[in-house]
């Protein structure tokens, strides 16, 4: 298997042969041989992930996790989005596959809520799991997600940002504007970056709903965590079998991560909103086709 570090440091020597690996693959698809569904998200995170995977916690028979080693941060992220497919396919195939089956035996469901899904290994995951798997995509308001992120200072482009996020200087990015954000008298301001995340995001997972038109998909907007009735709909969309009695009690409490991070304030509402429309016309003026932004 290949040691995965899913912090900052990377990756670790060859522990086992892909031989072995393979072996190891097929012994745990018959042990997970209940497995009916397998849901991820497609999200930029900052968006109620947690709260997703209490959720989940709840639903009988569901094995529920919240960015489950290997996360596929860091290094894996870095090959992602500077085109190492190769080296994505070992970790996945080597490390990552064999620890969801791991984590599935004896279950009927497995959830990870994780937003590198979307940004490292779903083609992967569709390939090894095909029609089983499902996909929540998880979206909360570009302004409020790049505002969260502004605030931790971690920003896309930057060491640490790059470890979470995205760098906006990789060649395989849809929105290749990195003169912009980074020597532009207006588009170089740090927020500008944040929002360039979410679009960036939201624009590959449309990519890569067209190459797998067959994909399952659920879209799920955050404020409706406090809506009993799309919550219940969330679940029966997914195909999945649940308790109502046991999800009730958790509809409008929210899981949160990382609130004692944040570094600076965020941005005044209006002046965020006027560099979002500003952002926006922006991308369309390069003719990008925009994404439906949730709710404000």
């Amino acid at each position: 298997m290949v040691e995965y570090h899913s912090g900052t440091t990377g990756l670790y020597r060859v522990r086992h042969s892909a031989l072995v690996t393979s072996l190891a693959r097929r012994f745990l698809r018959i042990r997970t041989s209940r497995l009916e569904r397998l849901v991820f998200t497609a999200t930029t995170g900052r968006s109620g992930t947690l709260t997703l995977t209490r959720l989940f916690s709840l639903v009988p028979d569901c094995a529920s996790f919240h960015e489950p080693y290997p996360i596929m941060n860091g290094l894996v992220l870095k090959a992602a989005s500077y085109g190492e497919d190769a080296l994505v396919d070992r970790i996945y195939h080597r490390a990552k596959t064999i620890r969801i089956l791991r984590s599935a035996v004896g279950y009927r469901y497995y959830m990870e809520a994780n937003h590198l899904f979307v940004k490292t290994f779903i083609r992967q995951a569709i390939e090894d799991f095909g029609d089983r798997i499902a996909v929540v995509h998880l979206v909360r308001s570009p302004v409020e997600v790049a505002q969260s992120i502004f605030s931790l200072q971690s920003l896309p482009g930057t060491e640490e940002g790059n470890i979470w996020w995205l760098d906006y200087h990789a060649p395989t990015n849809i929105i290749r504007i990195a003169e912009l954000l980074d020597a532009d008298p207006e588009f170089s301001h740090p927020f500008y970056r944040c929002l360039w995340y979410w679009y960036e995001v939201e624009l590959r997972f449309a990519g890569w709903r067209t190459q797998f038109p067959s994909l399952r998909v659920v879209r799920f907007e955050t404020p409706w965590f406090n809506d009993k009735g799309k919550v219940f709909r969330l679940l029966d969309d997914l195909g999945i079998e649940f308790d109502p009695s046991r999800i009730e009690p958790i509809v409008g409490r929210r899981e949160h991560i990382r609130t004692d991070e944040k570094v600076v304030d965020p941005l005044p509402p209006a002046e965020a909103e006027r560099m979002h429309v500003r952002f926006r016309q922006l991308l369309a003026d390069r003719g990008l086709g925009l994404p439906a932004a949730g709710s404000p």
